[in-house]
């Protein structure tokens, strides 16, 4: 690692970390994403970060975060700490741009989500399935560029994934049907969920979501779809709720299809100039951008005219970002490929049905007044009367958690949420080596085999040491640095007034999986 000098730390998330950082024999800053030591003995943490640097590493397409080198660093225990080197992206969450009843621009909607849908669609034609689109996961530059980023769950669609068979991986607020039953995701999986962050931009809140992550999935599973509000255009609308059908083959077929029907219904732009500015309200001729493109450390960076709802801000939307590729340059073949393992299943679906039917079909039709065989060599008949049983009601339920939807949360919010589901929760401080906001989760203890009642240990941080500055040496660990998401930004980030300023300054998302 004497090849990079770190220099801050930019974002955490549940099992890893990101530095701003020099690449010293290419003279270029760059972002390293670390590994968080309590998951570098992990399997199942490795596995995770070695499959996003795969899988990134493989797309090369300007709307996805590209990976530059990976490795190991080790510490000073001798642990081996896994690391990526990735483009340092100057951005917002896509995340950080909603709020409750704030809805984008139609038109920013068509724009942002045309671009993650390309990037997926490189994806997809790679033969990769994201599994975790959401909008944290979508980071947006002051000219109005998307990255597609966090590949750590990922999934060749010919190999077996990371996790078991019925297995739920993903976040439940943009999980689609299928996935929320523990099937195998599809392309059209990841066209369910750029429908959900669609609606979300739109309306200005999610389709979904309820109480508890799992009343969530199962109202992906059941509910209907909410309509979009009436400032929606008619067709964009269109667009949106195909891409949430329940069922997987009424969707659009994958993200080239979806992207394809979401910027084939807007306005047409192919002579727009690059520095063209599109309008937020009919009657708005201003054409002028108010972001320098590489702003300097310290200046006011605003994301302007992005909300279009009742009452945005008014303003010019920033240029609009022009994707050197063609977005229409597809094969012919809509690869119809995916839907043959889809049938598979509806089939097996379809004989297990079949076979219960005939056994209750067999079962009704015994004669109950049969009398019992004399010979007692004989096997007994079945007798009338049920055994007494225990009953469905009495049993603990099963309860299944991901550990990474907790890690990196407030401990008192993740230990009310745990006590909802029925579990017994125990607490457990640890200490804080200063890189970690106080009372945040660091693990939980079991995360499976769980059932209602039993007991789990939440793991989180304690105070932060006080402790005097020191000056880092290149091949030292890096020093203390403020958390992004807590004070002044680094990186003079603004959000339009109304928009409470959060303090995360530049970066590449935190590192999160899922």
């Amino acid at each position: 690692m004497s090849r990079y000098v770190f220099h801050e730390l930019i974002g955490t998330g549940g099992m890893g970390e990101v530095w701003r950082a020099t690449d010293t024999t290419l003279n270029r800053e760059v972002a390293i994403k670390l590994l968080k030591p309590e998951h570098a003995e992990d399997p199942i943490g490795r596995s995770r970060f070695e499959s996003e640097a795969k899988h990134a590493a493989a797309l090369h397409h300007p709307n996805v975060v590209a990976v530059y080198d990976v490795g190991e660093m080790p510490t000073a225990s001798g642990l081996m700490r896994p690391f990526l080197v990735m483009e340092l992206v100057d951005h917002k969450p896509l995340s950080e741009l909603l709020r409750d009843g704030r809805p984008l621009d139609p038109e920013v909607v068509r724009d942002l989500l045309g671009q993650a849908g390309d990037a997926l669609a490189a994806a997809h034609r790679a033969g990769i399935v994201h599994r975790d689109v959401k909008p944290a996961n979508l980071l947006v530059t002051p000219q109005r560029k998307v990255k597609v980023t966090d590949f750590g769950i990922a999934r060749a669609q010919a190999s077996t994934g990371i996790t078991g068979t019925g297995q739920v991986m993903g976040t439940p607020q943009y999980l689609s049907p299928e996935q929320a039953r523990g099937e195998k995701a599809t392309p059209a999986s990841d066209v369910y969920s750029l429908g959900v962050v669609a609606f979300e931009c739109l309306a200005g809140y999610r389709p979904f979501q309820k109480e508890t992550p799992v009343a969530t999935a199962i109202a992906h599973l059941h509910d209907p779809v909410p309509p979009l509000p009436d400032h929606v255009p008619a067709d964009l609308a269109a667009v949106v709720m195909r891409s949430l059908q329940k069922d997987p083959t009424l969707r659009y077929a994958d993200a080239a299809a979806f992207t394809a029907a979401m910027i084939g219904h807007g306005a047409a732009d192919a002579d727009a100039d690059a520095t063209t500015v599109v309008a937020a309200a009919p009657g708005d001729a201003t054409a002028t951008s108010v972001m320098d493109p590489v702003p300097s450390p310290g200046s006011t960076q605003n994301f302007v005219g992005m909300q279009g709802g009742p009452g945005g801000p008014e303003g010019p939307l920033p240029p609009r970002y022009q994707d050197p590729y063609d977005r229409y340059d597809e094969d012919e073949d809509q690869r119809p490929w995916y839907k043959k393992p889809f049938n598979i299943v509806v089939l097996v679906m379809l004989v297990a049905v079949i076979i219960a039917i005939i056994w209750i079909i067999s079962t009704l039709a015994a004669d109950p007044e049969t009398p019992p065989a004399s010979d007692a060599s004989t096997t007994p008949s079945v007798s009338s009367t049920p055994t007494p049983s225990k009953k469905p009601e009495d049993e603990p339920k099963p309860v299944e958690i991901d550990e990474d939807d907790y890690i990196g949360r407030n401990v008192d919010e993740v230990r009310s949420e745990l006590s909802d589901l029925g579990l017994t929760v125990k607490v457990a401080v640890q200490d804080n080596d200063g890189s970690n906001e106080p009372d945040t989760v660091s693990g939980l203890d079991p995360t499976r085999n769980l059932y209602e009642g039993d007991t789990i240990t939440i793991r989180y941080y304690g105070e932060r040491p006080v402790v005097e500055p020191t000056p880092t040496e290149e091949t030292e660990d890096p020093e203390e640095t403020e958390d992004p998401t807590d004070g002044e930004s680094s990186d003079g980030w603004v959000f339009p007034s109304d928009i409470p300023t959060d303090g995360n300054g530049n970066g590449n998302g935190g590192g999160g999986n899922g």
